[in-house]
């Protein structure tokens, strides 16, 4: 009697796994005519299953649009991640003649993890506060201590229109990967942040198709500005997973300007 009720309830368990998985839309794509994308936050990153399909966006200026085009092979798949955090993957498929050019993706076709409540409607309805993490204590403590120690001048900078951002320190405690970054604003403008983002990466820009930039989500930001005034210099510090790199892969750091030009990307090696 046991296995005939249990039965049931796996059988049911299945297919309401199942039953939460999004059904994915199909862009379709050529070589001789370019797909314009356009998604509701700014591009992240954003990278296909296969060489025959090319997804470009500005790199060193988040924005909206992304262009998509297609050599005839197999079907692929594309992955969007926006700087608001949100995640759209679409099924991929070559076709000689398109009916469509452009597409508008809707927020509504974000991926929706259906086993974690929805942060965009905990911010809209404010019922669901924010629980601290339970490290939070132990990295606000190793965060101070960083900030608070000597640092070697260190080897990776970058500097443009009077900014300049600068890796400071680096170290390693248990599964977390400590860094401190210095901004310095050299300029008469306060300058706003827009986006501050490490990536590993892997290859170069200039070929499209095997280029691929993976963001690393930070675990902890600790006194991370929001903007660094005229003449001023802040230090802050960001708390990773612990990541390797293999021979082809480097880090590369990525500081844009929220509302202007003034945007830093350099590579950071071993």
């Amino acid at each position: 009697m046991k296995y005939q009720t249990i039965f049931p309830l796996i059988i049911l368990f299945f297919f309401t796994l199942c039953g939460t998985s999004q059904s994915l839309d199909t862009i379709y794509a050529n070589a001789h005519q370019v797909v314009s994308l356009t998604f509701p936050n700014p591009i992240q990153t954003g990278m296909t299953g296969a060489q025959n399909f090319a997804f470009s966006f500005d790199r060193e200026k988040a924005d909206h649009l992304g262009l998509l085009q297609a050599d005839k092979d197999q079907t692929s798949n594309l992955l969007v991640r926006t700087t608001a955090g949100n995640l759209y993957s679409f099924i991929l498929a070559y076709q000689e003649d398109l009916l469509c050019l452009h597409y508008f993706i809707g927020p509504e076709q974000r991926l929706i993890n259906p086993f974690q409540p929805d942060s965009q409607t905990k911010e809209v309805t404010g019922s669901i506060l924010k629980k601290p993490a339970p490290q939070e204590k132990d990295f606000t403590l190793l965060c101070t201590q960083l900030l608070d120690r000597e640092s070697s001048a260190h080897k990776w900078s970058k500097r443009q229109k009077g900014i300049r951002a600068k890796l400071i320190d680096q170290a390693y405690h248990n599964d977390q990967v400590y860094m401190v970054y210095e901004l310095r604003n050299r300029s008469t403008i306060p300058y706003d942040l827009g986006l501050f983002q490490l990536s590993k990466v892997l290859g170069t820009p200039k070929r499209k198709a095997s280029y691929q930039e993976l963001p690393i989500t930070p675990l902890f930001e600790f006194q991370i500005p929001k903007q660094i005034g005229a003449g001023e210099t802040v230090r802050f510090a960001v708390v990773y997973p612990k990541f390797t790199l293999n021979s082809e892969e480097h880090l590369q750091l990525k500081v844009l300007e929220a509302h202007g030009s003034r945007n830093l990307i350099f590579k950071i090696v071993k």
